[in-house]
């Protein structure tokens, strides 16, 4: 997989050729096998008892919420959160790249009441302007080059409504796996077959105020577990400015 990234790269300045600007993926086997490496990855930790209980991120934005909030979940995995945070009375929207991820949420929808889709977070999000309250992205952001995770950021800016909240975690570049396999650009690697891109404290600051977009409300850098294996991650907690809406 390396050797076909670094072939398929070769006279490529930045990953931003492989995942181009617009957000609109090409049909590069690279594309595939993420896809491939999460509905697996999924399938294998399905029932693992870490993915049956809400997260301590969930809890915390639980508790920050106001009643009957809208809520979109951008990679919701298991979805025990959006579960969780439909439960507490907030009408939950949950997406995530994996196809099975959604197949199997979907299966439950009707119990849960969690409406759950299939999102490329490359590809615009599938919602009007204004849709919800609040963004919760729990190690979902950190997997895209500057370029495409600027897109993200403007589109969690147009589907929020005016002083909409965003909470999302993402792998710091103290995490103990930065450094691993390729080197794709600025604190982005390949390492077995997975993106992933390490966000430090400035970089998380500087990408959210961009164009005036996001007022930083919190930024902490915080350890966990995931699945078994310790990990650092940026958490940050910010609201939509009332700057542009696109």
């Amino acid at each position: 997989m390396a050797s076909l990234i670094k072939d398929q790269a070769v006279g490529i300045q930045d990953i931003d050729d492989i995942y181009p600007p617009n957000g609109t993926p090409l049909p590069l086997s690279v594309d595939v096998d993420q896809l491939h490496l999460w509905n697996e990855y999924h399938r294998k930790y399905w029932n693992s008892a870490e993915r049956m209980s809400p997260t301590p991120l969930a809890r915390l934005l639980a508790d920050s919420l106001s009643r009957s909030q809208r809520v979109l979940e951008l990679g919701c995995g298991s979805g025990s959160d959006a579960v969780f945070l439909q439960k507490q009375g907030h009408a939950v929207t949950a997406t995530d790249f994996s196809e099975f991820a959604i197949h199997e949420n979907t299966r439950f929808q009707e119990v849960s009441g969690v409406h759950f889709s299939v999102q490329d977070l490359r590809a615009s999000l599938a919602f009007p302007d204004g849709a919800f309250d609040t963004v919760y992205a729990r190690l979902s952001l950190h997997y895209f080059s500057d370029t495409v995770t600027r897109e993200i950021f403007r589109e969690i800016h147009r589907v929020l409504r005016p002083a909409g909240k965003i909470l999302f975690t993402c792998r710091s570049t103290d995490d103990p796996l930065y450094g691993e396999g390729d080197d794709l650009g600025p604190d982005l690697f390949l390492s077995q077959g997975q993106i992933r891109h390490f966000f430090s404290e400035e970089y998380t600051r500087h990408v959210l105020s961009a164009e005036g977009r996001f007022t930083v409300d919190s930024l902490t850098l915080c350890d966990e577990l995931i699945y078994n294996h310790r990990a650092s991650v940026v958490q940050c907690s910010a609201h939509r400015s009332q700057g542009l809406s696109t």
